[in-house]
């Protein structure tokens, strides 16, 4: 007998069940068809609006990314690269925060406080209103506890290093030729109170244990991942303790030839990690105005590593500004930004330099390029008695500051029309790239 089918006829009340159960089977898959409906329109709207490059705000995408959430995100079906075609991120940088013990010492007692914003108070905008803003801690700031002193063995207070990061700085090159100012305790301390009080900000160069010198920095801006690192020509005739070789990059081997194993360990550990690398490089001559010789070997290697981007310092004064280009890579070199903040007593060492660019990456590709490339003149302003400080850029400086500035009364020329035409003739021949001067 086939049971496939009851022959017996359904009452009245069986029909109208089983009529509500066909309706609301009929509403639920409509209500389903609806939802999928509702999400494809959102998630198509979500990936128009990535495709269009909305950059969201600097506090929700700059942050450092460790090793192991870079590598969860490569497989990751909706991390940036995954669903963009492309993205951008704007560079703010400056040079040497050259802390001679007047600055921080006249300030306290002038003032009755540790706040050190005021030095910086003219450039704080330039660094708040950009995605990644670099300065060099050309000299260490360990603290009371080190014993604070300046020229020729630095070592400045801490809250300086509050006072920048309150300033809108996200990452700090702490390799120079005076990190072992304060010894080797003193560095250490310095890196471990970044980490401890500032997580999010970047410190490159240097490092609080053999731990922290083997986590690459990576930061994610804007879903582009930017690795980070930066290395010092030596140490001011300072050795590293036995046993702690790890402590900071130094490039120079003790035959003063370069360590390009070193430089090979470090490049190549972000590279696995990121998208672009910026190389902060405390290279040069002081006070020489061009690149020397190994500036120029040391910025041709970079760029066949494939850097993107090399940001030099320890001249104390400006110099050129230039593209390596191959057929599969552009390097943006900046050889040397200057001072950013110094109490040196020349008019060209007053003057320094603030980086400013926008990279753009194309996922796709796997390439980058530049737009909006500027340098912009800094100026320290030092008053007559040495008791005051400020950096300023040449929007905001004028004449009256340099007719009361410091190195005026020693009768050299720093007004603004000789700043002008001294950045002009170093930074120069490069139509891409914008030298402001107004």
């Amino acid at each position: 007998m086939n049971h496939s089918k009851d022959p017996r006829p359904l009452k009245r009340s069986e029909r109208i069940l089983a009529k509500k159960k066909k309706r609301k089977r009929h509403l639920y898959a409509l209500v389903i068809l609806s939802c999928v409906l509702v999400a494809c329109l959102l998630g198509a709207g979500w990936f128009w609006i990535q495709s269009r490059n909305v950059s969201p705000s600097k506090p929700q995408t700059n942050s450092p990314v460790a090793s192991s959430t870079v590598d969860s995100q490569l497989d990751h079906p909706t991390s940036y690269p995954q669903i963009m075609n492309s993205s951008s991120f704007t560079f703010t940088g400056v040079g040497d925060n050259l802390l001679h013990d007047t600055i921080f010492v006249y300030h306290e007692q002038d003032h009755g406080n540790r706040d050190f914003t005021p030095l910086y108070e003219t450039t704080i905008p330039y660094f708040q209103n950009t995605d990644l803003a670099y300065c060099n801690f050309e000299t260490v700031c360990a603290g009371d506890q080190f014993g604070l002193s300046g020229y020729p063995s630095f070592n400045g207070p801490t809250e300086m290093m509050d006072s920048l990061v309150s300033s809108g700085f996200d990452w700090f090159s702490i390799s120079s030729n005076h990190s072992l100012d304060a010894g080797a305790e003193g560095l250490k301390y310095e890196k471990a109170y970044i980490q401890q009080h500032f997580p999010d900000m970047s410190a490159t160069g240097a490092y609080s244990s053999y731990e922290d010198a083997q986590q690459p920095v990576v930061r994610e801006i804007n879903g582009i991942r930017v690795g980070l690192c930066g290395f010092t020509y030596g140490l001011n005739g300072y050795t590293v303790p036995q046993g702690m070789e790890w402590l900071i990059d130094v490039y120079r081997n003790v035959d003063d030839t370069i360590n390009y194993k070193l430089i090979d360990k470090k490049l190549d550990a972000i590279n696995a990690l990121s998208d672009v690398q910026i190389v902060a490089m405390h290279w040069g001559d002081e006070y020489h105005n061009e690149p020397n010789e190994e500036q120029r070997t040391l910025a041709q290697y970079l760029h066949s590593k494939g850097v993107e981007v090399i940001i030099g310092t320890h001249p104390h004064v400006i110099q050129p500004v230039e593209f390596i280009e191959s057929s599969d890579q552009t390097t943006l070199v900046y050889y040397s930004l200057g001072n950013f903040i110094s109490a040196q007593d020349s008019n060209v060492t007053m003057v320094g330099g603030m980086a400013n660019f926008r990279l753009n990456y194309d996922f796709n590709t796997q390439k980058a390029s530049f737009s909006e490339i500027q340098i912009i003149p800094t100026i320290t302003w030092i008053s007559p008695d040495l008791r005051q400080y400020r950096t300023t850029t040449i929007h905001e400086y004028n004449d009256d500051l340099a007719a009361n500035h410091f190195v005026s009364a020693q009768g050299m020329d720093i007004s603004k029309a000789w700043v002008q035409q001294y950045v002009s003739s170093i930074i120069q021949g490069d139509e891409r790239i914008q030298v402001v001067l107004e």
